[in-house]
């Protein structure tokens, strides 16, 4: 797609922030709002300029995240997280093959239906949040077109490594990647080190590359499905310590599908000798309450990976800690929601924010034999 010319950006006064009791009548709002935005949308006489010829299932979905994204940002007022985040949507979407117009389009949408739904106070409130981003459209979309990618970093001595497994696993070759695999291991390399030090950058990279449109998103669920199995394999060739340093719960929240992250936390604590119960990708927050209480776990550790799930994450979090048999448990929390956006994690209701694997299991560590304090 060429690139369009600059769009001017108009002056809007900077949104200041929204009582907590407009955040909170967004969010419950916030379906019904999406669903406005989408019938609109759906009537809009550019759509088939807009989807490219791609399903309009694409823009429906992102109606929904947005919803759920801009109640964390007017919840926790962070200017900053939209201001990094709406380049990336811009990008995703675009490298998706939508076109850039659709953005503005999609933001007038918005603040039609806002004031139908919300009190007139509260609209008051929001517009304003609006207005500054259809004002910076221009900005935000010649931010996304020379957006670079996030790329982790790969330790000092591995970057070719990992530039083999990745190459590797874009081409399928499952049986190339396991082999490496065996002698990263045979030459000493932790199981966990594996993880954190070459599969986590791996995988963020395989993300960015469908990010930039470079593969689809059937290729990076088919290369998740392989890296799942690769990492499998080697769990099952590991010797397991005869020790029991007592029960964790590890789980993804509910509607938070992206589920590797917490897959990894619950391999690496079981070869320190946790006995970890892993529960499942989109997981109820009734079905967590009810597991914490059965089996009264040392800690509870909950992965987020999308900001649109940390409301998921606080609702799981409020639940448990109204279980008697919960009191002192350590609650913690991790993944790339709260890598990009810090701050939402102090008003999550957790007791720490751990920022990866690695960091997890050096933490867990520290607790004692029994429930810890």
């Amino acid at each position: 797609m060429p690139l369009p010319d600059p769009v001017p950006t108009t002056t809007v006064s900077v949104p200041g922030p929204v009582p907590e009791r407009t955040a909170r009548a967004y969010r419950r709002s916030g379906n019904t709002l999406a669903n406005r935005v989408t019938r609109q949308m759906a009537l809009h006489p550019e759509l088939p300029r807009f989807l490219g010829g791609r399903p309009r299932w694409l823009l429906d979905v992102n109606h929904f995240q947005h919803a759920g994204f801009m109640a964390e940002v007017l919840y926790s007022g962070d200017r900053t997280l939209l201001e990094r985040t709406l380049p990336w949507v811009y990008a995703a979407y675009i490298h998706q093959g939508v076109h850039p117009d659709y953005f503005q389009a999609e933001l007038e949408a918005w603040m039609r239906v806002i004031p139908e739904v919300l009190a007139p106070e509260d609209a008051g409130a929001v517009l304003p949040w609006y207005r500054w981003m259809l004002a910076r459209h221009g900005q935000t979309l010649q931010e996304a077109l020379h957006r670079e990618a996030e790329q982790m970093p790969v330790p000092p001595g591995l970057e070719a490594d990992h530039d083999f497994l990745l190459e590797r696993l874009l081409q399928g070759d499952h049986d190339a990647v396991l082999a490496r695999c065996r002698q990263f291991r045979t030459q000493g390399m932790g199981y966990h080190r594996l993880m954190q030090d070459l599969f986590y950058p791996v995988m963020v990279e395989v993300g960015a590359r469908w990010e930039r449109g470079h593969i689809t998103v059937d290729m990076e669920h088919q290369i998740t499905a392989m890296v799942y199995r690769i990492l499998s394999t080697l769990y099952c060739d590991q010797s397991f310590p005869e020790a029991n340093r007592g029960r964790a719960v590890v789980s993804p929240v509910s509607n938070e599908f992206h589920e590797m992250g917490a897959w990894m936390l619950a391999c690496a604590l079981e070869l320190e000798g946790w006995d970890v119960t892993l529960l499942s990708a989109d997981c109820p927050p009734e079905r967590l309450v009810a597991t914490v209480r059965a089996q009264q776990p040392h800690f509870l550790a909950l992965s987020v990976t999308l900001v649109v799930n940390v409301e998921e994450a606080r609702r799981a979090i409020a639940g448990v800690r109204d279980l008697p048999e919960a009191a002192g448990m350590p609650i913690v929390v991790g993944g790339r929601a709260f890598l990009e956006a810090p701050a939402l994690g102090e008003k999550v209701g957790a007791d720490r924010i751990l920022e990866d694997c690695d960091a997890a299991v050096r933490w867990a560590r520290t607790l004692e034999p029994g429930r810890a304090a």
